[in-house]
């Protein structure tokens, strides 16, 4: 009789650490699934309209927006793939932004990428506890914020 409810216990702890280890895997990786299946859904739409794009970049500020750069156009989709904005783009404006981001933060082949700043494209710029936003057209400061400052 001891035995029995010792393996019942025993087979019931083990059921609840399965539940418990399935639960937790299912909410971290869960969120991250369906953002991955969202991200797919978005290309398929821009795919259709731009064959030749082949990756977006997805920017998360006031609004989640999707670029992506082709030949001298950088393009920018809101989060159903919908053309929001097209601009011309070159590449030696990459290395402005990475100029200027060395001169005034000291941090040097900083990651640049497009998005999207309040009313208009941006290059978004985020290293370590640095995130700074510079207008597309202007190259001035939108947004600017320094995390972990204590």
């Amino acid at each position: 009789m001891n035995i029995k409810k010792i393996a019942l216990t025993a087979g019931l702890l083990f059921l609840i650490v399965f539940l418990i280890f399935v639960n937790i895997g299912l909410n971290i990786s869960g969120p991250a699934r369906y953002e991955a299946k969202k991200d797919e859904a978005v290309l398929t739409v821009v795919q259709r309209r731009f064959p030749s794009i082949h990756s977006l970049y997805r920017h998360s500020f006031q609004y989640v927006t999707y670029s992506a750069v082709y030949g001298e156009k950088a393009y920018l989709f809101d989060n159903e793939g919908e053309l929001v904005m097209e601009k011309d783009y070159d590449d030696s404006m990459i290395e402005d932004i990475q100029a200027l981001v060395a001169a005034d933060y000291g941090i040097e082949d900083a990651s640049v990428n497009i998005g999207y700043g309040y009313d208009n494209m941006v290059f978004a710029v985020e290293e370590g506890d640095l995130m700074v936003y510079y207008d597309y057209d202007t190259y001035e400061i939108v947004y600017y914020l320094r995390r972990n400052l204590i």
